[in-house]
């Protein structure tokens, strides 16, 4: 599939399972722990407005799918999630699924805090390594 949304191929670790409609990925920025995108696979579309019902559908269940494999797998088991679609920077349809949590989360030698999961969260700049993403994909996998 081309991947019109990363045209220098920097960002294949993260990729999780593809669609008919859409591409789930682990984000690179991680903004909370198990952060990931939800890219829309129709080349022009910048706007929820512009989806089609069946994409609308199938979005939701993606959504629920990586949802549920989070909620199942008790390295994440996030208490909720939060979903931002702004556009600002990649000027394509994608959705940030943001899971909140309520205590710190050890996993792969580091310590992954949200700060305060009654406010929006902390958006990072910083970019996790191949490595890194890797291993968070991989365990996400297990469930999903």
């Amino acid at each position: 599939m081309k991947r019109f949304w990363d045209k220098n191929k920097e960002y294949l670790d993260g990729e999780l399972k593809e669609y008919k409609f859409w591409s789930l990925e682990v984000s690179y920025k991680q903004h909370t722990f198990g952060n990931f995108i939800i890219f829309c696979k129709r080349k022009g579309v910048e706007k929820l407005s512009e989806l089609s019902d069946k994409e609308i559908l199938e979005l939701k269940e993606v959504m629920q799918e990586i949802e549920l494999a989070l909620i199942q797998n008790k390295t994440f088991n996030p208490i909720r999630f939060n979903y931002w679609q702004m556009g600002n920077k990649v000027h394509h349809l994608h959705i940030h699924g943001i899971p909140r949590y309520n205590c710190p989360k050890k996993f792969f030698h580091k310590i992954w805090l949200d700060k305060n999961p009654n406010q929006p969260p902390i958006w990072s700049n910083k970019i996790e390594s191949s490595q890194t993403i890797r291993v968070i994909r991989d365990e996400i996998k297990k469930f999903l």
